[in-house]
């Protein structure tokens, strides 16, 4: 009888120690995979960011080229408008306005207030470039300059 008793004694306490095998086995699981689920979520996470980052530099590139049609010589306002028209943290010093002139007939530059070949006058266009740095949330990566610029035809 008594060793009927021990012997559901030690079954018992093997099934108790084989239980907390198992919750040791999955935290030790648990911390190996961590690191590797924290880097992948991070790394949506800055996807994320940066294609909101790019959409957001592309409509304050457009908005300074919308600014560019009313008035092509008004770099500063133009650089404002941008500015302006965004939530990110972008100074003027950002953003370049760049002015040029094209003939229709080919896609070389000209010379502004001249006439083409074909005689009609050069065509103004304006391009409102923005610069900006985007951090990644990974310390390990280096920062990665973004530019969006947009092109109008001024006249």
């Amino acid at each position: 009888m008594n060793t009927s008793r021990h012997l559901r004694f030690l079954t018992r306490r093997l099934a108790a120690m084989a239980k907390l095998s198992r919750r040791g086995a999955a935290a030790v699981e648990f911390a190996l995979l961590l690191p590797v689920i924290v880097v992948g979520l991070t790394s949506v996470a800055d996807y994320g960011r940066a294609i909101f980052q790019k959409i957001e530099m592309e409509s304050a590139a457009r908005a300074g080229a919308q600014m560019a049609i009313r008035d092509r010589e008004a770099t500063s306002d133009i650089q404002q408008t941008t500015v302006d028209s965004t939530n990110l943290s972008l100074t003027t010093s950002d953003v370049s306005v760049t002015n040029t002139c094209r003939c229709a007939d080919i896609d070389a530059t000209a010379t502004c207030g001249t006439t083409c070949a074909d005689g009609d006058p050069t065509q103004y266009y304006t391009k409102v470039t923005v610069t900006k740095s985007f951090k990644y949330l990974i310390m390990v990566l280096s920062d990665k300059n973004m530019v969006e610029s947009i092109t109008v035809r001024t006249q």
